[in-house]
């Protein structure tokens, strides 16, 4: 063999063995690649199952178990809140398990501060949703606390929508995915993840609307501002049990389960249209003191309306009570002695 064919040899070895080398280098920056996408993919779908749990699993069955509080026992209430918080405390870890990409570290740490503002919101309304259902002198103190926690829902709303969702979207597309909002761009980012409710969500913001959701009061236990011209005022005509009207002049016999429901029968007596008007039922003397409240939304000036109050719990059979029904008065009432009715009953078993 020549010095010529011995080269013409070697060279077409040397261009095999470099052809070889770059197709290696190929594959594996191919697989890296793909691993890559596979992951940011695979994270994003990972957080949009999480805060769409978060939202059916928490959410949805939390604001329904405040906006049924008023006709349900106070107890049964606060555990259904309780078993909530689980279920909230496990969405936490679950997003700590979450194999976040380098790309996806911001979104990561905000996605664990989204949840844990939730889990530690709905642990706090835990804490206080059997006072402020308890009719108790710390009522009003806590449905400002458990108004307050909407805060930290609503926080984690704005985290989500403002930090979480558009770094995700970035990652995706730095990294030549092709990704949207709408999903009809490739890989789907989830927007929004709202805890609160998609209707009316911020009202839940004030004391004066969750008091109404829970049938409860607020601290301050009055409306503030300056009245509209004019009277305002409301005129308690009558409270009956079962169909019958309860008496002033004598006792009262009332069937004491299942927990009785009072009707009570108002006037707004004055020249204005009054909104969330509380009326408040309260028992003493015969055991444990019990206070049930309930939100009329709005009155018509010169109509009667009508306040359905069920006790969460039966009254004591165990001698007299006195029912005491109030219903409060509103901004710019001036006369208050026809708001109030006192009756003396004995509760049957």
């Amino acid at each position: 063999m020549d010095q010529q064919t011995l080269l013409v040899r070697r060279l077409v070895a040397a261009g095999a063995v470099v052809l070889v080398i770059v197709l290696l280098v190929v594959l594996v920056k191919g697989c890296v690649d793909s691993r890559r996408e596979a992951a940011l993919k695979d994270y994003n779908r990972g957080v949009r199952a999480l805060v769409e749990h978060s939202r059916s699993a928490v959410a949805k069955p939390f604001f329904a178990a405040l906006g049924g509080a008023a006709g349900q026992d106070q107890q049964q209430v606060q555990e259904t809140i309780n078993q909530l918080r689980v279920v909230a405390d496990e969405d936490v870890s679950q997003a700590g398990r979450l194999d976040a990409p380098d790309a996806m570290k911001g979104a990561q740490s905000n996605l664990e501060l989204v949840l844990s503002l939730r889990r530690d919101a709905v642990a706090k309304v835990a804490d206080e949703i059997q006072t402020a259902l308890g009719g108790t002198a710390g009522a009003g103190t806590a449905v400002d606390a458990i108004a307050g926690q909407m805060q930290a829902f609503n926080a984690s709303d704005v985290v989500y929508s403002q930090r979480v969702a558009p770094l995700i979207l970035k990652g995706l597309k730095d990294d030549g995915i092709a990704a949207s909002y709408d999903g009809t761009a490739g890989e789907q980012v989830l927007p929004y993840a709202n805890f609160l409710p998609d209707s009316g969500g911020l009202s839940w913001l004030s004391p004066d609307y969750v008091a109404q959701q829970l049938g409860a009061t607020t601290a301050s236990g009055r409306q503030s501002g300056t009245p509209t011209p004019g009277l305002h005022g409301h005129q308690l005509d009558s409270v009956s049990v079962n169909g019958v009207d309860l008496t002033t002049s004598g006792s009262n016999r009332i069937p004491a389960t299942p927990p009785p429901t009072f009707v009570v029968n108002f006037t707004n007596g004055g020249e204005n249209n009054e909104t969330n008007v509380k009326v408040t039922v309260e028992i003493t003397g015969g055991g444990a003191p019990i206070r049930a409240q309930t939100i009329v939304p709005s009155t018509t000036a010169g109509q009667s309306a009508t306040a359905n109050v069920t006790l969460r719990q039966s009254p004591s059979t165990a001698g007299p009570s006195t029912i005491r029904v109030t219903i409060a008065p509103v901004l710019g009432e001036q006369t208050t002695d026809n708001n109030t009715a006192t009756y003396t009953a004995l509760f049957e078993g």
